[in-house]
């Protein structure tokens, strides 16, 4: 990274922050310079509320602001915060807020029950070697915590292939969705179905998800719902009502097609009450309804109760009076079919709907003249109230129905009758004879029955599709539950003051937003809550990028999981700081924000964690997604620039539909995998308070040699000269130094040269700040090296504040490739280190062959001293591809003597070993020998025999 160039300001006297909201440090704060002379009440504005003056890190009466301001001076205003009562101390809170800092570690407050989104605490940080991806900075996404929570959970329609349709998924959480989507919606209510002109209609209704949505396509599989005639749809909005067909209806299970038995004949006789009747299979049991005609006798006609049925062809039933005498004679016996509960306990209905069908029709054939003439069926339907346990309410109501047709088409018919409002039992018998004739169609099925329950046909805050669907060669039953929508969630949108409309949005930061706000579904948290400003700001880079979150939460996450997926698709994570709820980008960063070195790390307490790459390290990532062209998921191998592919890592991008956008993130992981594998842990004392999670430091440190230190001792505006308080080491190229002000923040890295000795920097610009030397306060740190090797350039990931007052900061290497590798530029790994390298796998050069002038048929091998090498390995073959290669010698020289086993055929390798083994250097004897061979032999050509091809 080149060093920034500043010009040259006018150095200010002194410096003074104004911090108006202590519960937003990192962004309510206004910094300001003062040039002129003043007084301490001359710096501090008009405010409203309760504040406190800091001079140099200590507190200022009021009585002492009058006092003048002194060049160098570090002034902070502090507003306190207001209210809690109970005694609270509210300079107390202040001094306390910043240890409310966010840590991976740390406790997350439940934020709120929620459908389909819950409260939960954030896990720890931990990264894996080996087989894993390794990104300390935006973990990998990770399978769910709670593994038997998520076995249980419903398939999802839009992720699972084999679960794609329209499902009623009882117990499951309402979806959510963000971004642009195509899904399958659920079922709001139980579908039924009507016949009218007998043409079977279905009624469905379904739930889109929560909240509003832009409609851009309603589909039926892959085809649009305008290509089908018979289909008729409305779009419910949140809050609206349904009004193309009665929602709340519920269809019973017992009512299944049974046929509607017309009267049959039978004889009876009478003793006393008891009167029996002999009909063969009658099929009745006790307590039976049926209808006796007697059409002989004086029994009078009208409704028994069977009161039991001694054979399968006999009942009796108890006569209102007993008969003077033993009588007998004939009856018609009409059985009822049901009846049966038109709903549920705890229902409420307004209306009973029955269907009924004619499966061959209505018509009898008359056979002399070819014609189809018309035939009735007449039925009888009871409706009777009942109570929550099923017991009879009240009476019968009766209702008679007569379907005439003249077709041998079979006919479908609907007939639905409005009650009072209650619960209802159904009963249907046929009151007239069956015809038997071959000739004719007259049966009678009993298809359906259904109860119109009491509602208001709204649903809330869910926007709903209301479909009425004609059955039809073109429109299965199955297709019918195949309706899919590619929709685009609206959400409000912040403009830095005001929320918009909703709108529709596929942007994460307003994802991110919603699922904090909203009182639903989400933590229902207050704006002050959320750090708005910076979605606003990551709301216009994710636009600049053509990053979105396009996903659908069809089962229940916690809230804090769902948070890290829409922050994950952005490559960024959500924190909560202070009681606020943060969301941090990893993206480059020029400046530090703090600089560490000995002078502020506790003693003993600095550590690095190296994951060593070894042969089951992951070189390139497997990227899955879910792909916006096809609806499915989809797979692609992302692997750096100049790297293999032989050892993918998966990683699944949750709400990443485009893939271009799934390129760039597996490009950063796999660069971030390949690059940021130092994890660094240290510990400081109020410093540490300073960074935030995602936050540029640096840190300089003696240890690994990442720069030298110093402290600053004189220093001459004039010439620029910087005196240090020890020598620094000296190389060749150019040098760089850094300066620590008085707030923590990194001034540089400013280009310095050697001045009188190697303690004296002269800076080629004068720097932004002035250092601090001498006695009268704490001295400027300075860090000091050449090129980038003045500090290691690193990325916080945990700040854990303890009780003793220190704070610990664990961060992770940064490196610039990470960021420019989706655009092709992946330069080296950055060296900061200012140690000799270690090379793991050393390589061989300057590789040369010749044979010995003693002994042609030996090789006598040389080459260069391989850096970091302990050993070297040499191996020779009868060819180069194909052939074993048989070890022939170890040697920690940088040559080796060895006969050729092969003659002329004989290939030599050598490899230098390490930590590892290098890539193997290969030369050809028979190429590189300084002699001639014989095509046919292998002695040299200049043999004094004379045999030998030279001398013929």
């Amino acid at each position: 990274m080149s060093p920034m160039v500043h010009p040259t300001p006018l150095a200010p006297r002194a410096w003074c922050v104004i911090q108006r909201d202590p519960f937003h440090p990192s962004t309510g704060r206004e910094l300001r310079a003062i040039h002129d002379a003043c007084r301490l009440v001359d710096v501090v504005p008009a405010l409203s509320v309760p504040h406190i003056l800091l001079r140099n890190g200590k507190a200022v009466l009021r009585a002492d602001w009058d006092q003048p301001v002194v060049d160098g001076d570090h002034l902070a205003v502090v507003c306190l915060p207001q209210g809690g009562g109970g005694g609270s101390d509210p300079l107390r809170t202040v001094l306390t807020i910043g240890l409310i800092i966010a840590s991976q570690g740390a406790y997350v407050a439940a934020l709120g029950a929620s459908v389909g989104l819950t409260a939960a605490q954030a896990g720890a940080l931990a990264f894996a070697a080996g087989s894993a991806l390794i990104n300390a900075v935006i973990p990998p996404p990770k399978a769910p915590s709670n593994l038997a929570a998520a076995a249980l959970a419903a398939p999802s329609p839009t992720y699972n292939l084999q679960a794609q349709g329209n499902l009623a998924r009882l117990d499951a959480a309402i979806p959510v969705q963000y971004g642009r989507l195509a899904g399958y919606p659920d079922l709001a209510a139980q579908p039924y179905q009507e016949f009218a002109g007998n043409e079977q209609y279905i009624y469905q209704l379904l739930c889109l998800g929560q909240g509003e949505y832009d409609i851009e396509a309603l589909r039926i599989e892959d085809t649009p719902v305008s290509n089908f005639d018979d289909i008729t749809y409305e779009v419910v909005p949140p809050g609206g009502t349904v009004s193309l067909f009665p929602a709340s209806v519920v269809t019973s299970a017992e009512v299944a097609g049974a046929e509607i038995i017309g009267s049959a004949s039978g004889t009876y006789s009478q003793a006393g009450t008891t009167l029996t009747v002999t009909l063969t299979a009658h099929a009745l049991s006790l307590g039976r309804a049926v209808v006796l005609d007697f059409t002989t006798g004086t029994a009078p006609d009208g409704e028994y109760t069977v009161a039991s049925a001694p054979t399968p062809d006999t009942f009796t039933v108890v006569m209102p009076a007993a008969a003077a005498a033993t009588r007998s004679g004939n009856v018609s016996v009409t059985r009822y079919l049901g009846g049966f509960n038109a709903a549920g306990a705890g229902t409420v209905a307004t209306a009973i709907g029955l269907d009924f069908v004619a499966s061959r029709g209505l018509y009898v054939y008359n056979t002399s003249t070819g014609a189809v003439g018309s035939i009735s069926v007449t039925v009888e339907i009871g409706l009777r109230p009942i109570d929550a346990a099923g017991a009879p309410a009240g009476g019968w109501v009766v209702f008679t129905e007569t379907f005439t047709d003249s077709s041998t088409t079979p006919q479908r018919y609907s007939r639905r009758y409005d009650v009072s409002p209650g619960r209802y039992q159904v009963r249907v018998r046929r009151t007239n004879a069956k015809s038997t004739a071959t000739t004719a169609g007259h049966e009678l099925a009993w298809a359906g029955l259904r109860s119109y329950l009491q509602g208001s046909n709204a649903f809330g805050d869910v926007t709903l599709i209301a479909m009425r669907m004609r059955a039809s060669n073109n429109l299965s039953g199955l297709a019918s539950r195949k309706v899919n929508v590619i929709a685009t969630r609206k959400l409000p949108l912040w403009d830095g003051s005001a929320w918009s409309a909703p709108q529709p949005t596929r942007n994460p930061a307003w994802a991110l937003a919603d699922a904090c706000r909203n009182p639903g579904y989400g933590a229902g948290l207050a704006d002050a809550r959320i750090d708005l400003d910076a979605l606003a700001s990551l709301a216009e880079v994710w636009d600049g990028r053509g990053d979105s979150f396009d996903g659908r939460f069809d089962n229940a996450v916690s809230l804090w999981e769902a948070l890290s997926k829409i922050a994950a698709s952005g490559r960024a994570r959500a924190f909560m700081q202070g009681g606020i709820v943060r969301v941090v980008r990893d993206q480059p960063q020029e400046m530090p924000v703090a600089l560490f070195s000995p002078a502020n790390i506790l003693r003993g307490s600095l550590s690095i964690d190296y994951a060593v790459a070894s042969d089951s390290t992951p070189d390139s990532v497997d990227v899955g997604y879910f792909d916006e062209t096809q609806w499915a998921p989809q797979r692609l191998v992302v692997t750096v620039p100049g790297g293999s592919s032989a050892r993918p890592a998966k990683l699944e991008l949750f709400g990443v539909t485009r893939r271009d956008q799934a390129w760039r993130e597996g490009m950063y992981h796999a660069a971030s995998n390949a690059r940021r594998r130092r994890t660094i842990s240290f510990s400081t004392e109020l410093d540490g308070l300073i960074p935030s999670l995602g936050d540029l430091i640096a840190v300089a440190h003696d240890m690994p040699a990442w720069g030298q230190s110093a402290d600053a001792v004189t220093w001459t505006v004039a010439s620029r000269t910087l005196v240090l308080s020890e020598p620094m080491s000296w190389g060749a190229g150019a040098h760089y130094a850094a300066l620590r002000g008085r707030d923590g923040r990194v001034s540089g890295p400013w280009p310095v040269t050697r001045g009188a000795d190697d303690k004296t920097l002269v800076f080629t610009l004068a720097p932004d700040i002035t250092p601090d030397t001498g006695a009268a306060r704490e001295r400027s740190r300075v860090s000091f090296g050449p090129a980038q090797a003045w500090a290691q350039r690193a990325i916080v990931t945990a700040v854990r504040p303890s009780g003793d007052g220190s704070v610990q900061i664990e961060c992770v290497n940064d490196d610039p490739s990470v960021h420019t590798a989706e655009t092709g530029t992946f330069p080296p790994p950055v060296q900061v280190s200012q140690l000799a390298t270690q090379y793991t796998a050393p390589q061989v050069t300057g590789l040369s062959l010749r044979s010995s002038s003693n002994d042609p048929g030996v090789a006598l091998l040389s080459w260069q001293a391989a850096p970091g090498a302990d050993y070297y390995l040499v191996e020779m073959s009868a060819a180069q591809t194909g052939a074993a290669w048989t070890r022939v010698g170890e040697t920690s020289a940088a040559n080796y003597a060895v006969a050729a086993l092969y003659g002329a055929a004989t290939w030599i390798r050598v490899a230098a070993y390490g930590r590892t083994r290098g890539p193997w250097v290969t030369l050809s004897f028979g190429m590189e020998a300084d002699y001639m061979w014989s095509a046919d032999d292998a002695a040299p050509m200049w043999s004094p025999d004379a045999s030998s091809p030279m001398w013929r």
